[in-house]
């Protein structure tokens, strides 16, 4: 059954992840990232109920234009019998200081799931409109799926004192023959609060949605919530 991200795919999660914070000139950047939430949605997919996640990823500064992306992923329903496991690796090329593109793929290993197992491959272009303000875009052809996922997100982030940020991030999907869809999917959005106990540990709250776009889908919209605790090394 289809209902409410990670965006969110589970990578959504990095999004107020304390890797932004990491200055430029370190090639190497790594965190891990564990939590519970209420409900989880992979690209207006309603998945698995209350879950427990772990994630680990990196950054390295291949030059100063160029950095590679990585990490893995695992999820699993608690009361329930889903699971999923992730691996994805994004090359990010930055044109500008406002404007950033790239290639990502993803491998999804899914179990008891209404998604296939599978691989995915993107594209993505990230702009910066101002230093609050960014909109990215993303297209995406899942193997599992066999069909197209095209998103478009604005997020606007914040920080309210030296040791919180606030972020707020709202967008809308489409799908080309997903799951033999077609047509406007979904629009998400997501609050979150980042609190840093020291430079290395923090925590996020959050709170979710997917509400579904296409009127002749009988789904429920979803609204969800969870904890994040992120540790970079």
């Amino acid at each position: 059954m289809k209902s409410s991200v990670l965006r969110t795919a589970s990578w959504a999660a990095l999004t107020l992840s304390a890797s932004a914070e990491i200055e430029s000139n370190i090639p190497l950047g790594i965190e891990a990232v564990t939590g519970i939430r209420s409900g989880y949605v992979h690209r207006g997919f309603d998945l698995a109920d209350t879950s427990l996640e772990f994630q680990f990823a990196g950054e390295v500064t291949l030059s100063n234009e160029n950095s590679l992306h990585f990490g893995l992923s695992h999820l699993a329903e608690s009361d329930g019998d889903f699971s999923e496991t992730a691996g994805y690796l994004e090359l990010a090329r930055k044109f500008s200081d406002r404007f950033r593109a790239g290639f990502l793929t993803t491998y999804w290993e899914r179990n008891n799931s209404i998604l296939d197992s599978g691989l995915d491959l993107g594209a993505f272009t990230s702009f910066s409109l101002n230093a609050d303000w960014q909109w990215r875009n993303e297209l995406n052809y899942d193997l599992g799926a066999e069909g197209l996922y095209l998103a478009s997100e604005i997020t606007w982030s914040e920080a309210l004192s030296d040791k919180v940020y606030l972020s707020i991030s709202g967008g809308m999907s489409y799908l080309s023959g997903y799951q033999n869809r077609t047509g406007l999917n979904d629009f998400f959005a997501r609050i979150s609060l980042n609190y840093a106990f020291s430079d290395q540990v923090s925590f996020s709250p959050f709170l979710g949605t997917s509400i579904q776009l296409d009127s002749e889908d009988s789904a429920n919209d979803i609204f969800y919530g969870g904890l994040w605790f992120q540790v970079i090394f």
